[in-house]
């Protein structure tokens, strides 16, 4: 498959109703998968406003931590590494402070080295991945907390 067919192939699956694609040509894969966004319900506490007697909503406990973290997942299917070389430091540790667009690791897919940058400012939580492993698309790869 040539790049001009691998990009009308990616275009169709764009723009069609199908969430994951995978397809195999002359000993080639890959697969294809759209993100899919998390939504969770979560309960409000309802309060009685004491100046009208009406109800007002306060986010519950849970909503305000759940703002507060945020999970960097991976966008791709590869190896996951957390530095630039095995003799390097790593880019990141638990505890350090991350500013947007700052890198977090690297996923390589098809001999392809694919940076994974912080798209928030914050604190690195949790690092869910060990170097040299492999992910897979959409995978939790660290939680911030958000300053």
């Amino acid at each position: 498959m040539d790049l001009d067919q691998l990009r009308e192939v990616i275009e169709i699956f764009e723009s069609s109703s199908l969430s994951e694609m995978e397809i195999e040509t002359k000993g080639t894969r890959f697969r294809l998968a759209k993100h899919k966004e998390e939504k969770s319900i979560i309960p409000e506490k309802k309060v009685l406003s004491p100046a009208r007697g009406k109800e007002t909503k306060e986010p519950g406990e849970k909503e305000i931590e759940e703002r507060s973290l945020f999970y960097v997942r991976s966008p791709l299917v590869g190896t996951f590494y957390r530095a630039s070389s095995p003799e390097e430091e790593p880019f990141i540790e638990v505890g350090d402070k991350v500013s947007v667009g700052q890198t977090l690791g690297i996923i390589e897919a098809m001999k392809v080295m694919n940076e994974i940058t912080s798209e928030v400012v914050g604190t690195i939580k949790e690092i869910s991945v060990e170097s040299g492993h492999p992910v897979e698309y959409d995978q939790k790869l660290f939680l911030i907390g958000k300053d």
